[in-house]
This record gives structure tokens, sequence and C-alpha cells, in this order.
């Protein structure tokens, strides 16, 4: 294969795979609770992850255990909870923008907490992609889904900020370590309490074997194993072998995608929906430039 083109083919399938995860949520709902699929999720990866991972062991050290606990907390356990939580109230259409806000809430907490420098633009941009998530919210609107349920697009938009702040912590205090090494470590971490979850809701008091529990199932293995585990590999992959602001470009498209599927299955997509995703994407566009 002429590797000017794989490049492309893992930007797509990353794309594809991300914004698509989405509507996955809201069809796993059919047949488990939304903290369910979060803890549930984790599990199939971590399960994955050790399957290829496991001599990444090697590289654990005692000194990483407080980034490794915010990594796994911070960049997949509340995450992942809470993006279901929200996708159960609100168009998953419009959960999938919010994932956007990522790079802004990274160059935030990159310049709060680590330190960083801001110039002009990208504080612009940062004052752009918020302009974008309140047209997305739009909470004065009470006829709407989103109008009626805007406190819980918040926890997406919190859910983002937890990113960002795991972005960097994996940037600024685990850098040392591979990727696989990082994707490991922190599967397992978050896998702890997923475990605790998942005995407390009676996950196992779901498992009918009803068509609907093996589709939903289905639904969020392919979340778990596909949509964290494979894809995290192949965005490191694709890293290597573009550069950074290439990989991170596919934050552009996801919320195509995850917008498309919305309007496929009927869901209550408004105007300012496409107001706020614009929006959003252009200030996502000046945070990432140089």
């Amino acid at each position: 294969m002429n590797r000017s083109f794989l490049p492309w083919i893992m930007f797509t399938a990353l794309v594809l795979v991300w914004g698509s995860s989405f509507i996955l949520m809201k069809h796993a709902l059919i047949a488990f609770t939304a903290v369910q699929i979060g803890a549930a999720r984790i599990l199939f990866a971590a399960a994955l992850t050790l399957s290829f991972a496991w001599p990444q062991f090697k590289e654990f050290k005692k000194a990483d255990i407080p980034a490794f606990l915010i990594v796994a907390l911070l960049g997949n356990s509340i995450p992942y909870l809470l993006f279901p939580i929200a996708v159960a109230h609100v168009p998953s259409g419009v959960v999938g923008i919010t994932n956007s806000m990522t790079p802004l809430f990274t160059l935030l907490v990159g310049l709060l907490v680590f330190g960083r420098k801001l110039n002009r633009i990208r504080a612009l941009g940062v004052v752009v992609g918020f302009a974008g998530a309140i047209f997305l919210i739009n909470p004065f609107d009470s006829h709407s889904t989103v109008g009626q349920n805007w406190p819980y697009l918040l926890l997406a938009v919190l859910a983002a900020a937890c990113y960002g702040v795991s972005i960097n912590t994996i940037g600024d205090r685990l850098k040392h370590l591979s990727p696989r090494a990082i994707t490991l470590f922190a599967m397992l971490g978050a896998s702890v309490p997923s475990v605790g979850i998942l005995a407390a809701t009676d996950f196992t008091g779901n498992l009918t074997g009803s068509s609907e529990m093996w589709s939903s199932l289905a639904a969020i293995a392919f979340l778990g194993m596909v949509g964290t585990s494979i894809s995290m590999v192949v965005f490191n992959r694709l890293i290597a072998m573009t550069t950074p602001l290439f990989a991170a470009s596919t934050t552009y498209v996801i919320p195509i995608v995850a917008l498309g599927w919305g309007l496929l299955f009927g869901e209550d997509l408004l105007f300012n929906h496409f107001v706020g995703m614009v929006t959003i994407l252009v200030g996502v566009w000046m945070v990432n430039r140089k």
C-alpha cells in the first residue's frame, strides 16, 4: 500500500469510529443504563489492551502512579460515564459536537495549571469556541429537547474538560512512557471503579439474552475494543507517521459524522446546533494555529 494514502485511511477510520460512538451509546441505552455503558466500555477496552500491551508492564514506576490515576479517572472513567448520561437526555449528534471542545480545554488547562503560553489568536479562539458552546446549548429555548435538558449537555462539556486535564498530564508527566504503556496503565486503573459500578448496578441482571440486549452489548463492546483500545493505538501511530496537528484535525470532522448519524435517526437537531458546531470548530481552528 502506498504510504501516502495510509495516513488518510487511518484518519478516515478514526473519524468514522469516533464520530459514530455517540449514536452507539444511544443504542446501548436500550438495554443498559448510562453508567453501565461507561463502566462496561472500560472493561472491554482494558481486556483487549491487556492482550497486546502486557509487555509494557516493565515500564511501570511507582512515581508515575499519581499521573496514572489522573489519566485513568479524568481521561477515561469520568468522561465515559458522563457522555452516555448526556446522550440519554439530549440528541447524540449534539453531544458529539461538545467533544470537539477538547482542544479548547487542553489549551486552557495548559495555561492555568502547567504554565503554558497563550497568544492573542489562541485566546480569541477560546472565546469563540465557548461562544459556540452557548449557541449549542441555548438554555433559553424551552421548546427543544436540548433547551429542556441543557444541564445534561453541560455534563458532556465537563467530559471534554476532563480530557483536557488528561491530555496535559500525559504530555507533562508521562511523555517518557510508550503510548501502549500509558493506555495499558490508564485502562487498568479505570477498571477498578468500573467493576464496582457494574456490581453495584446489577449489570448481570440485565443480561437477559434478548436480541435487544445482545445488540446493545455489541455496541458497548465496539465502543470499548474498537472505539477506545484499537483507536488509541491507531491515533498514536498516526501522530508518529504524520504530525500531532494532522492527527488532531480529526476534531474537525468527528462532529459532522455525529450529526450525520443524528439526522439519519431523526434526532431533534435545530439551526442553533449547526451554528454552534461551526463556531466551536472555528475556535478550535484558531487554537491550533501556530
